[in-house]
């Protein structure tokens, strides 16, 4: 009670009538809370707030961010039609868009009534042209908002210190606006320097063999000029080219011909606007040129080569000009045609002029077979008209092989409306980075037989991106025999452009091209040093008859001399090749093709049997997948894990003294599982092994190749001896891994090395053994210690 009246005592009135001030809830903590940091931002935006004449200089800032982004547009939009109207074109756009989003976002911003609308306006509108110009949203909008933002600053500050604005800011406001601005001026100044670098050589593989390097090959270097002197003569169909002067007025003047059959549904202002600019249409197209011609008696065999698609402005046709001198020099006729009437342009490709490229080339033999045969044409030359031969690059290596399936057809496989009648004695195609499956004969896989087949590609390829002559190498068909042969060249750090001295290093075109990985490129005569090695020894050896260029087309370090240091896969076959095992008769994996034979594996930890990636799908044909890892369970080589695969010789494969053994091999950028590895932990495994596949260097397998007989006497030889299995050639495209994973989703893919192994090798005791009495042919994977191979064909030769 005492307590209670000292208590009392020592509280005045005032105190005792007043309550305590309520306990307050989480949500009135949480608005005061919001009230506190808004008020925050209230106070130090009034700092900040742009006076009028900042705004004004944000404004042209912007607008000079606009015109830059439709300068961009502008240069790279290469229409045909000249600089003038790109220019306007570009800049029409860029105001209606600004125009548009001025309508659109103040109407938006009606609604919010905070931001400043017609700023705002021409930030979205530039937004929208920076993503237009490099057609890469993600990436095209960061680079916007960096130019926006930047040219926002940059022209707010000047107008601002022209005004007296900025000096008469508080210190925080400075502080803030100028750190805003020195942050906006680098991430330009890096995004500049990031698009104008060449890129990386980080992760450029080598491969690191201990193979023997086959003899050189005795043969003059058929990429050096020949004895030959020669005139450059063009040919074009007279007052039809108002865009080529040197067709309009050529050398000597061909008809014109009519695809229009093929462009029945090419209509409307899509096919106006094509026949506006080019000054025909699709039922006149020239036949144009450029011929290099030997002097001399001749005969000499005739060789066209056709561009691919490229901008149809940028005339692609005169890029063969190298190939043209050389060729000529060494007693070939040359011709270079214009097909560039057919190329993509004015916002569209015409329809089904992947399968007119073709015809087009044999309408264009038919002008040859002609003045073959008229002494008063300026063009009659002394033409071996049974040795000719097709070449084309990208688009028109498809068209070569397109031309020659044509050339034994009656009707147009579309279309038996259109008949052909050509039958040409072509002996050679040649494929040069080509596409393939654009145009699909009635619908299916193009098939061509009794031709000799070469084809080329870079591993750096960013516009065909994946091999597609390897599918079409393995439709090229021998039913006949005779002294044909196939074959393929893959060359790392080689690209799509640099076969053509107009395409040039970038496979993408600008702005997109500023994003590719070019560094790691070789450079461009050294990359058109390999193909006038190749391409002219392929003539020499099917044209002329020079069958000692052969061995170049199996392995190329027989003319290492000749060739860049870089690194090659070769893929051969000829018309004497049998199969023994191709994987694709059936569902069995012990079944060879050639019937009677089998198939086993021992100690794997993968086989199985399916389709043949590409970085983008599969060839549409199967291949066996091999996979062996020496480690136990220990994570220790196990001597009990004995990895082998084994072919039963089929009684059908007549083997001699003069056979070879033929595997085509690629190496996987994967790592071998181990025998019995536990299915939990090898997935908990997996998301490392993914992010390490990029980074991991691959070696050369190796293994051991047994032959056994009847007897059972067993001789063995390292597969090294007689070629190598050359790592995956992986590449990075782009600049940005992101890039790369969206287009081209794999760094690299599976291409394939023929190793021919002749039988004569093998012996005991100094004795060869007696190839008809081989029964068993035993892969033993004892000498890499793990690995994954993928064999397209087993055969003999």
């Amino acid at each position: 009670m005492e307590d209670q009246t000292d208590s009392a005592e020592n509280t005045t009135p005032s105190e005792a009538l007043t309550p305590p001030p309520p306990k307050r809830t989480l949500r009135q903590k949480i608005v005061a809370r919001w009230r506190a940091i808004a008020g925050w931002f209230s106070r130090l935006w009034s700092e900040l707030r742009p006076g009028a004449p900042a705004r004004r200089g944000g404004k042209w800032g912007l607008a000079v961010a606009t015109a830059i982004a439709a300068v961009i547009g502008a240069e790279y939009l290469n229409s045909g039609f000249g600089l003038w109207v790109d220019y306007l074109f570009a800049f029409a756009v860029a105001g209606i868009l600004v125009g548009i989003s001025c309508l659109l976002i103040p109407l938006l911003l009606t609604i919010l009534r905070k931001l400043p609308r017609l700023t705002t306006a021409i930030v979205f509108g530039s937004l929208i042209i920076y993503t237009l110009a490099f057609n890469l949203p993600p990436l095209g909008s960061a680079i916007g908002i960096i130019a926006c933002v930047t040219a926002a600053l940059v022209g707010g500050m000047i107008a601002s210190l022209a005004s007296g604005g900025f000096q008469a800011s508080t210190s925080r406001a400075k502080v803030i606006f100028l750190t805003l601005l020195v942050v906006s001026i680098t991430a330009t100044a890096g995004t500049v320097a990031f698009l104008s670098d060449d890129g990386t050589l980080e992760g450029i593989i080598k491969a690191d063999s201990k193979s023997p390097p086959p003899l050189a090959l005795q043969a003059a270097n058929p990429g050096e000029p020949g004895p030959y002197k020669f005139r450059v003569v063009t040919y074009g169909s007279k007052g039809a080219n108002p865009r080529r002067p040197e067709y309009n007025n050529p050398g000597v003047t061909t008809p014109t011909v009519d695809a229009s059959r093929f462009f029945k549904d090419f209509q409307g202002w899509k096919a106006d606007l094509r026949k506006k600019y080019w000054g025909f249409g699709m039922d006149k197209l020239p036949l144009n040129a450029t011929v290099w011609i030997p002097e001399g008696p001749g005969p000499f065999p005739l060789v066209l080569i056709v561009h691919g698609n490229h901008g149809m402005s940028e005339f692609s046709d005169p890029g063969y000009q190298y190939l043209g001198e050389l060729l000529a020099s060494r007693g070939f006729i040359l011709a270079t045609i214009d097909e560039n009437f057919l190329n993509s342009g004015l916002f569209h490709d015409p329809p089904k002029q992947q399968a007119v490229r073709g015809w087009m080339l044999l309408e264009h033999l038919k002008l040859w077979r002609d003045w073959s045969k008229d002494a008063n044409n300026p063009l009659h030359v002394a033409i071996d008209f049974t040795k000719i031969a097709l070449m084309g690059h990208s688009r028109g290596g498809e068209a070569a092989a397109t031309a020659a399936l044509f050339n034994n057809l009656a009707y147009y496989p579309d279309d038996a409306n259109i008949r052909f009648d050509y039958h040409f004695p072509i002996q050679s195609v040649v494929a040069i980075a080509p596409a393939d499956g654009q145009y699909k004969p009635a619908g299916a896989a193009r098939i061509i037989e009794d031709v000799n087949y070469f084809t080329i590609q870079g591993a750096n390829d960013a516009d065909v991106s994946s091999f597609m002559g390897s599918p079409q190498f393995d439709r090229v068909k021998y039913p006949h025999g005779g002294d044909w042969f196939k074959s393929e060249l893959y060359i790392y750090r080689a690209n799509h452009g640099q076969f053509n001295t107009v395409w040039g290093r970038s496979d993408a075109g600008y702005p997109l091209g500023w994003f590719l990985n070019l560094k790691p490129l070789m450079d461009a005569e050294s990359q058109r040093k390999i193909a006038r090695v190749y391409l002219s020894a392929f003539l020499e050896a099917t044209l002329k008859g020079h069958r000692e260029y052969i061995p170049l087309f199996r392995d190329t370090r027989v003319v290492k001399a000749w060739l860049p240091d870089t690194l090659y896969m070769n893929r051969f076959q000829d018309a004497a090749y049998q199969a023994i095992a191709e994987f694709n008769e059936d569902a069995d994996l012990t079944t060879t093709t050639a019937a009677g034979g089998k198939l086993e594996g021992s100690d794997l930890s993968v086989w199985r049997e399916g389709r043949i990636p590409f970085r983008h799908g599969d060839r549409g044909y199967n291949g066996v997948f091999l996979g062996w890892n020496h480690k136990g369970e220990d994570d220790k080589d196990d001597p009990k894990i004995r990895p082998s695969y084994s072919i039963t010789v089929p009684p059908a494969a007549k083997l001699n003294a003069q056979s070879s053994l033929i595997f085509s091999i690629a190496a996987l950028d994967q790592d071998a599982p181990r025998l019995h590895e536990d299915a939990k932990k090898d997935s908990a495994k997996k998301d490392d092994k993914k992010k390490d596949a990029k980074k991991k260097d691959r070696e050369s397998p190796d293994f051991t190749l047994e032959l056994s007989t009847a007897d059972g006497t067993a001789v063995s030889h390292p597969l090294s001896d007689f070629g190598i299995v050359m790592p995956p050639f992986k590449v990075q495209f782009t600049k940005l891994s992101l890039l790369d994973d969206v287009g081209y989703e794999k760094s690299s893919e599976p291409a394939f090395q023929t190793i021919t192994i002749p039988l004569a090798a093998f012996g005991t005791a100094g004795k060869a053994i007696d190839p008809a009495s081989i029964k068993t042919i035993r892969l033993k994977f004892d000498r890499t210690p793990a690995s994954m191979i993928l064999i397209s064909k087993i055969g003999i030769e």
